[in-house]
């Protein structure tokens, strides 16, 4: 192994230990030829050191992949909160009029199904929403589960209006929602969640 490869390989070494999960792949082709030496070296450690414990946001990511369900939803159903309680903290923290709880209550329920795209998201939204739900939600808002299957066939026709989504998904249409966002003068709360006022 020359002396590049094994600063690579000390480099995975130190961020394996301090809790991270470094992508071996792209070590390995960081490595180019010296990529099998690496890999020996990769495999040699790991059986050598003790799986260290899970962290909170890969459990999470874990079962929501396992339940096919966005990150940040599961988070929110392992804290035990509602909805709600998450949006009345928000305004809280945000320093927010609470005459404007339903719409950061749109805002939110569209990051915590993916629907939003978490990017322009203040840091203060995300620093809120950590505290609440006591995790890396900017990480976890940030990565969806695999579509589900799509279905074989469909036998019967369903009303797929406002009231009946919100029966079967808890949230409001997106669409409808966003629509009527658009319709208003962007204000602090349409700043903090996506960036424009």
């Amino acid at each position: 192994m020359n002396e590049a490869t094994a600063m690579l390989f000390d480099e995975f070494a130190v961020a394996y230990r301090r809790g991270h999960a470094p992508d071996v792949l792209a070590y390995l082709e960081r490595a180019g030829d010296e990529a099998d030496a690496l890999a020996d070296a990769i495999d040699r450690f790991l059986v050598a050191v003790p799986a260290r414990e899970p962290t909170e946001e890969e459990i999470v990511l874990m079962q929501a992949r396992l339940e096919q369900q966005p990150a940040l939803l599961v988070l929110r159903h392992r804290r035990r909160l509602t909805r709600d309680a998450v949006v009345r903290t928000l305004v809280s923290a945000l320093g927010l009029d609470t005459s404007k709880s339903e719409k950061v209550h749109a805002y939110y329920s569209d990051l915590e199904v993916g629907v939003l795209n978490p990017k322009p998201v203040d840091r203060r939204v995300w620093d809120a929403l950590a505290g609440v739900l006591n995790a890396n939600v900017r990480v976890l808002a940030g990565l969806r589960p695999p579509p589900p299957p799509a279905p074989a066939a469909v036998y019967a026709r369903m009303s797929s209006g406002p009231e009946v989504r919100r029966r079967m998904f808890g949230v409001s249409s997106s669409a409808q929602a966003s629509a009527e966002r658009a319709a208003e003068e962007p204000d602090e709360i349409d700043r903090l969640f996506t960036g424009s006022a």
